[in-house]
């Protein structure tokens, strides 16, 4: 009895590692997902790129645009102190030397030892009157060619071309 117990359990574990072995291929189902799989794959290593390069750029045109802003506020205070230089001078030429805003200073903010202004390539100017050229400097680079290297990342961060 035992031994015939035995012989069965053979023939089954026989039977099933035979009918295992010659199990068919993937069935159609099975080579579709397959085939998603591979190019979702492909699409997340192109998307992680995509997301890295997006992070580089958005780094690079916050501090572009944080250069601009400082230089917009120091240009403008040129302008404003040096129209106030202008009515100093009115007024003393024509009301026995009052004045009502008195000597100008420049403000001048630095990062690492350099006018936030000159980052931006633009020369600041005290002159009197007071003048755009400056202003024109400080937008120059968004004018014409994307290929300008202040501009660049910011118009790739808003997908647009110069024009």
């Amino acid at each position: 009895m035992k031994k015939a117990l035995v012989l069965c359990a053979l023939v089954g574990v026989g039977v099933y590692a035979t009918t295992a072995l010659s199990a068919a291929g993937p069935t159609p189902v099975e080579k579709q997902l397959q085939k998603d799989v591979a190019t979702l794959k492909k699409q997340v290593k192109t998307l992680q790129t995509q997301v890295k390069n997006l992070n580089s750029n958005t780094g690079e045109a916050i501090a572009e645009l944080a250069i601009l802003g400082v230089c917009q506020a120091e240009l403008t205070t040129d302008a404003l102190q040096s129209t106030w230089t202008i009515i100093d001078q009115l007024s003393a030429a024509t009301q026995a030397g009052k004045t009502y805003f008195g000597p100008q200073s420049p403000i001048v903010v630095n990062v690492s030892g350099r006018d936030w202004c000159s980052l931006a390539n633009v020369t600041r100017s005290q002159v009197l009157p007071p003048t755009i050229a400056q202003y024109q400097a400080l937008l120059a680079p968004f004018q014409g060619s994307a290929s300008n290297s202040l501009g660049t990342s910011a118009l790739r961060i808003l997908g647009l071309k110069a024009h």
